[in-house]
């Protein structure tokens, strides 16, 4: 059974330069906390993961590390291509952010808590399909 995030207290757990992000807790709502990761062993089930600016072979395996029920998102430089957050979606993040605005990023961040603590609709009928090796939920 998947975990519904805790939904009174979410944390940002940031990995990577917490500077890139100065001011996200102020577009945050009052309850968020916003805390340093020295490393991914101090995330804690249910985070929202804040990955600054990495190197695209980087996330896949910082996305396998990680506890049940986090939310892996990625921050990537303004003028970051294209095909490089192709690339980071691919590896499993689950969102991807350009730098530039706390709000937008603020945002994203919101939406991810509440995808993850809403639980799945009985309506919707999901199926497991295979592409390449690796298996994709399909919603109908």
């Amino acid at each position: 059974m998947q975990r519904v995030a805790d939904t009174a207290t979410p944390t940002v757990a940031v990995l990577g330069d917490p500077t890139q992000v100065t001011g996200l807790a102020r577009q945050l709502p009052t309850a968020w906390r916003v805390l340093p990761a020295p490393s991914i062993d101090c995330v804690r089930p249910g985070d929202l993961v804040l990955l600054i600016c990495p190197q695209v072979d980087t996330v896949g395996p910082t996305h396998r590390r990680l506890p049940a029920g986090c939310t892996l998102v990625v921050l990537v430089e303004h003028d970051a291509a294209a095909a490089a957050i192709a690339d980071i979606l691919q590896a499993g993040a689950d969102v991807c952010v350009r730098a530039g605005s706390t709000a937008i990023l603020a945002g994203h961040l919101v939406a991810c808590h509440r995808r993850a603590s809403r639980p799945p609709s009985p309506a919707v009928e999901r199926t497991a399909v295979l592409a390449g090796a690796e298996r994709l939920a399909v919603t109908r």
